[in-house]
């Protein structure tokens, strides 16, 4: 499934972006077109177009188009690529800038979107997965996980689940840190999703466990191991939930503190708890449940992006 995005308004000139072929594969190579009309009821002064690959947040080709005429076409393509490893929305871009005037100036945006379905793939090395339900899965696109999962109640003795992680990444001193991308696959207000870390994240028993998780519609989640038995039984978090967000659990010894943002910028702190049998490094890893307490049967489909362990 594709879809061309054209921007118009009275503002703003026609901008239109197509792909050859329709719908690029994985890996395949894509000459993309943008075509700018200027409907508007004023010239374009010093129009500059701008080219972006998928995935790129610098252009690909940079053209200034100068002055536009009302009623002036403008046709560009440029070679690119479908990227090979990539799953969900992948976009074609152009952007147009131009002043208005002296003292204004405006701009216009398309993108041709491709959507790639999410397979369940495997992880590669160094990631692991682990399952506490039988219906767990697992994916990965460049540096994206992806987890499909049921499962009961993510806390307390009904603790079912599917993760991947990175054993014995998290240090004394670090900070692990993932954007949670979508939560999909189930209407359950409980369902969630987020960082774990333990001692040992296939065996929660062990110590050092918590978790922090968004959830599909009532927001996030801090919980912890406070006596090492392998269950959560600290929670603090609430609030409205957002897709996508990201999600910063920061470890000193036994102290976790748990953060949150919703654009990656201006960090909030939900709770710090102490987790006493937390000891060594840590396991760190990316877990989702569908929690099907009243709603059973679902498998919720989990997106996650960048998940990040630094020491600190």
């Amino acid at each position: 499934m594709n879809s061309v995005s054209t921007r118009t308004d009275t503002l703003c000139p026609t901008l239109t972006v197509t792909t050859e072929p329709a719908e690029p594969a994985g890996g395949d190579a894509v000459t993309a077109t943008a075509v700018l009309v200027n409907d508007c009821p004023f010239p374009l002064r010093g129009a500059v177009l701008y080219l972006v690959d998928p995935g790129a947040t610098i252009a690909a080709r940079t053209i200034p188009l100068g002055d536009l005429r009302r009623g002036a076409k403008v046709t560009r393509s440029w070679r690119t690529s479908m990227p090979a490893d990539v799953a969900g929305d992948v976009a074609f871009t152009a952007h147009v800038l131009f002043d208005v005037d002296g003292r204004s100036a405006d701009c216009a945006r398309a993108a041709k979107t491709v959507s790639v379905p999410y397979e369940p793939n495997g992880v590669r090395d160094p990631y692991k997965t682990f399952a506490t339900t039988d219906d767990a899965q697992f994916g990965q696109y460049g540096s994206q996980l992806v987890i499909w999962a049921g499962g009961g109640d993510l806390s307390g003795g009904r603790d079912e689940k599917g993760g991947i992680l990175l054993p014995g990444s998290a240090a004394a001193s670090s900070v692990a840190q993932v954007k949670t991308v979508s939560l999909t696959g189930s209407d359950n207000p409980t369902a969630k999703y987020g960082i774990a870390v333990a001692n040992d994240l296939t065996a929660p028993e062990n110590g050092g466990y918590a978790v922090l998780t968004m959830s599909k519609s009532y927001g996030v989640e801090f919980m912890t191991d406070s006596d090492g038995d392998g269950h959560l039984d600290t929670w603090a978090g609430g609030g409205a939930s957002t897709h996508p967000a990201w999600l910063r659990l920061v470890r000193s010894g036994t102290t976790y503190t748990a953060y949150s943002t919703t654009n990656g910028l201006a960090w909030t702190e939900i709770a710090s708890a102490t987790v006493r049998s937390a000891n060594g490094a840590l396991d760190v890893g990316v877990v989702a449940s569908a929690v099907n307490l009243n709603y059973p049967g679902t498998t919720v489909r989990a997106v996650f992006d960048h998940l990040t362990v630094e020491e600190s």
